[in-house]
């Protein structure tokens, strides 16, 4: 049984007409003329523009003053408003104020990047409106200061005005100090409270740890700090966003038994197509699984069936030392098994069969193999 039978998908949204591209009058028009727009610059032949395209659809229904403009057709107007990579999301406001949308290209998340915008920067928060406040998106802020608290209170200002387009951030006077910020993370569940903010970046480093997702998606600007954490890297490769968010909802449970060791990250293959070939996977692949080690510069591809035990498996036998790291040379096979083949070998003797195979050629690699491994 493949991923795509285990793991429960989401519906398709916004699949609709597709581009609707508006000319450069009406973009303008559309901009002076009302309290805010969403505008979506694109390069419709480019491979990051096709994948944003299905979820547009919803976004122009949701938003009245969302529109896309094709900048391979008015290349003179995007160079204008100054758009020189693609696809690339902004909200404007009529006095030609913008702010650029740095999230994921889901349509849910973008609606939330609206409303984000459309809402105070810092949000009084009363004892009343607490229980709202805490609810109001997946990640929200709360500083608690005394109105002699300053210094706290402008740091905190302007931590606000640097993330507000990415989470929600109140504020509550109290009568006695020390200050303190809570964060709450929606999404997993989780929550972070300090009253130690005397260091300049306490505020902004405890906001960044709330916030941090158990499964991230990879992004050009966030690679090298997963890169540098000090910790094994677990990728689960696909080109079709319903696969990447059944997968970061199926293996929370291993991302929160292997949080000290290991960090699982999605990838999308429209934005990284290069990836596959630098695990010794195929280029054209529609999902696959690899684990690397940045200390050591080691890679696993997975050859098996992609199973959450299957992977948890797969990262046992690295731990073990049964299974060798790739030789950065043999592109490897992929298994594919559909949902009505018959009982197929386990996931570690195809593994392991994988991965012998691809290291015979390696005898001096083979030799080397000791008792004891520290891979992860």
């Amino acid at each position: 049984m493949s991923l795509k039978v285990v793991l429960p998908l989401l519906a398709l949204a916004g699949t609709g007409l597709g581009w609707q591209h508006k000319a450069e009058a009406q973009v303008r028009d559309v901009i002076a003329s009302n309290e805010y727009s969403l505008i979506a610059f694109v390069a419709p032949s480019t491979d990051a523009s096709k994948a944003l395209e299905p979820h547009w659809g919803a976004v122009e229904d949701a938003i009245p003053t969302a529109l896309s403009v094709d900048c391979e057709a008015s290349p003179d107007l995007c160079a204008d408003l100054d758009v020189a990579s693609f696809p690339a999301i902004r909200f404007y406001r009529p006095d030609g104020t913008k702010h650029h949308y740095r999230g994921s290209r889901k349509g849910s998340e973008i609606g939330a990047f609206v409303n984000r915008m459309n809402r105070p920067v810092i949000t009084p928060v009363e004892k009343q409106t607490l229980s709202s406040f805490r609810s109001s998106d997946d990640v929200v802020v709360l500083g608690q200061f005394t109105t002699e608290e300053s210094s706290l209170r402008d740091r905190y200002n302007d931590l606000a005005e640097r993330f507000h387009d990415r989470y929600a951030f109140g504020l509550t006077d109290v009568p006695e100090s020390p200050g303190r910020i809570t964060c709450w993370n929606n999404a997993i569940g989780a929550m972070q409270m300090s009253s130690e903010l005397e260091e300049v970046d306490a505020m902004e480093k405890l906001v960044k740890k709330c916030a941090a997702p158990l499964v991230p998606r990879l992004t050009r600007r966030d690679e090298a700090e997963y890169l540098n954490a000090g910790k094994s890297l677990v990728y689960f490769f696909a080109r079709i966003d319903q696969f990447l968010d059944a997968w970061s909802s199926a293996v929370i449970p291993l991302a929160k038994k292997y949080h000290q060791y290991i960090t699982f990250v999605t990838v999308d293959l429209t934005e990284y197509p290069e990836m596959p070939a630098m695990f010794g996977l195929p280029t054209n692949i529609e999902d696959a699984v690899a684990l690397q080690n940045p200390a050591t510069g080691q890679v696993f591809p997975f050859t098996g069936e992609i199973t959450i035990d299957a992977v948890e498996a797969f990262i046992t036998d690295i731990s073990e030392g049964n299974i060798e790291p790739w030789d950065g040379e043999t592109i490897l096979e992929v298994v594919e098994v559909d949902a009505d083949d018959e009982a197929a070998p386990t996931q570690a003797e195809e593994q392991k069969e994988n991965q012998e195979g691809a290291s015979k050629s390696n005898a001096e690699a083979a030799k080397e193999k000791t008792d004891t491994h520290d891979e992860l």
